[in-house]
């Protein structure tokens, strides 16, 4: 059995309760940092994920990643509530960190603008 993934947030809370509501308790879902630098529901993304996703995924596990846009190589943080939306992200390489912080950590790596080369995913960051 896995550890207990790390639901501690130290770069971003919760916009509000309700988000933070959903993540902990309610179904798989994709979280994105909005303009004031907190978590909040994305529900189209949401949508798009849990429709290519595995038969009923479960929202067992907290993952801390990374997201590249394959067209625009733009590195964004994602807080998804399920393992198993990871293969379903579409347009994008997904990498997962054990912790908001490591994330974090990551993404300061790569500068002021968030942007990776294509080889992105396969590289050790």
């Amino acid at each position: 059995m896995s550890p207990e993934p790390s639901r501690d947030l130290p770069h971003h809370a919760f916009a509000n309760r309700f988000d933070e509501a959903l993540a902990r308790r309610g179904p798989p879902a994709v979280f994105s940092v909005d303009a004031d630098g907190e978590l909040r529901l994305s529900p189209d993304r949401t949508r798009e994920v849990l429709e290519a996703a595995a038969p009923d995924p479960l929202p067992d596990d907290w993952c801390h990643c990374l997201v590249q846009d394959a067209a625009t190589g733009w590195v964004q943080y994602l807080l998804l509530t399920s393992p198993a939306l990871i293969p379903a992200l579409p347009r994008c390489a997904v990498k997962r960190y054990p912790t908001q912080a490591a994330a974090h950590a990551a993404l300061a790596r790569l500068g002021p603008l968030p942007l990776a080369p294509a080889t992105w995913a396969d590289e050790g960051l």
